[in-house]
């Protein structure tokens, strides 16, 4: 009868000790061995300043195998391994990724299994004992790097949170110290954020709106402002600062003047994350500029926040009016009593309010042409015409009198949406 059978488990747990003691006389051997097979196999592990790190892991690990082997002890009573839990978090502080000392296990414990079963082979026992001998050590060497993976992984993990935390921190001291002027370091700030602040910077605020029960929005912040960096063509990593778990601050940087930003090609950036918002500030140089255009970016943002029109996801401070119509939105009761004195009835929400505050908006944008603005609507210019004459009818007065109101007031509209327009009720709407 085979010694596989359930009725034979001492056997079993007999001929592993054996093995184990006698392991135990060639730890040494071992471990080289072994660290010489993850250095070969594992590349991000071979390294000279932590070989001395990874050979005492490696010895640590087959001091506590061999002693549970000998003493027929299961692997889920590990010991504590100092050595082992501290070079994983070395690995961590160094962001070796986790990837690479999970590799490491497997790769030491597939060497370790040729020892085993060069033991299995030498040890006094009954040939049909050893090939059950030999699946029994491998099933127990499996459940060992198991159980030694999750501990180590565990420290890794917590070190490398514990890491960027203490980055994060550092970073956000010297931003903030930047921004308030009592930290103006350059070389410093460099080598603490990896950003320069001698160049030209284009500040923003990006942010997640209505991200509901999720508890943090990094990931999808991170995936976004990749694909701004792509967009604009940055050549050096953007600094971004997180300040809560669905907004983030982001300056980008050029070593020269770059061509001027057009919202309409960053759009598309939202649709890969719908709930994204995006506000930026004018570019501008130095340690000054890189001040100035945050608070443009945070100013602008009033608009993305409050707005109703899609459009306004993605706003830039250096577009025209922009900066003004941030200032009215922030008080947005008080902009809307404004807007409907000077519009009238143009103000109402409604469709047909719409449609002639967008006739009128372009018309004067276009030096009141009929012809061009009967392009850019892609009108008939006798339908712009009935149009005008009919908001005229509305204004009570002809569009280009209080000029400078009546742009600003539709620009207000055009960017704000119904956030600013006077609500009406079912039966008024549309005549």
């Amino acid at each position: 009868m085979l010694i596989t059978s359930p009725q034979d488990p001492e056997r079993l747990r007999e001929l592993a000790s054996r093995i184990g003691e006698r392991l135990s006389t060639r730890t040494d051997e071992i471990s080289e061995s072994m660290s010489a097979a993850i250095e070969g196999a594992v590349g991000e592990l071979d390294d000279d300043y932590a070989r001395a790190s990874l050979h005492a892991s490696v010895r640590n690990n087959v001091e506590v195998i061999v002693h549970l082997l000998a003493r027929s002890q299961a692997p889920h009573d590990l010991p504590p391994v100092p050595e082992a839990v501290r070079y994983a978090v070395e690995l961590a502080r160094s962001e070796v990724p986790s990837a690479s000392l999970r590799r490491a296990y497997h790769v030491g414990s597939d060497n370790l299994l040729a020892h085993i079963f060069d033991g299995v082979r030498e040890i006094d026992c009954e040939s049909h004992e050893q090939l059950p001998l030999f699946h029994h050590l491998a099933g127990w060497l499996y459940q060992y790097v198991d159980e030694i993976t999750r501990t180590v992984m565990a420290a890794y993990d917590d070190e490398l949170q514990s890491s960027r935390s203490r980055a994060a921190r550092s970073v956000n001291t010297v931003v903030s110290g930047a921004l308030s002027g009592e930290f103006t370091d350059l070389a410093t700030f460099a080598s603490t954020t990896g950003y320069r602040l001698d160049q030209l910077h284009l500040g923003a605020r990006v942010w997640i709106d209505d991200y509901g029960s999720a508890r943090d929005q990094e990931r999808v912040l991170t995936s976004v402002v990749g694909h701004l960096t792509e967009e604009l063509r940055v050549g050096s990593t953007p600094l971004t600062v997180f300040t809560d778990r669905a907004t983030a601050e982001v300056w980008f940087g050029w070593a020269r003047r770059r061509p001027p930003l057009h919202t309409s090609s960053i759009a598309p950036v939202v649709t890969s994350a719908p709930q994204a918002r995006i506000a930026f500030g004018a570019p501008a140089a130095g340690i000054d500029g890189f001040r100035t255009t945050r608070a443009q970016a945070a100013r602008t943002a009033t608009i993305a926040r409050v707005s109703t029109v899609p459009a306004a996801h993605v706003v830039s401070y250096a577009d025209d009016g922009i900066p003004i119509v941030a200032r009215l939105a922030e008080d947005l009761p008080a902009t809307r009593r404004w807007v409907g004195e000077v519009l009238g009835p143009l103000a109402r929400d409604t469709a047909d309010a719409a449609r002639q505050r967008e006739t009128i908006r372009v018309f004067l944008e276009s030096a009141e042409n009929y012809s061009d603005t009967a392009a850019r609507l892609l009108l008939h210019r006798n339908t712009v015409k009935y149009r005008l004459t009919k908001a005229e009818d509305e204004l009570g007065r002809a569009p280009g009198e209080r000029r400078m109101d009546t742009q600003l007031a539709l620009t207000t509209c055009h960017l704000l949406g119904g956030a600013v327009l006077t609500p009406t009720t079912a039966t008024g709407a549309d005549a």
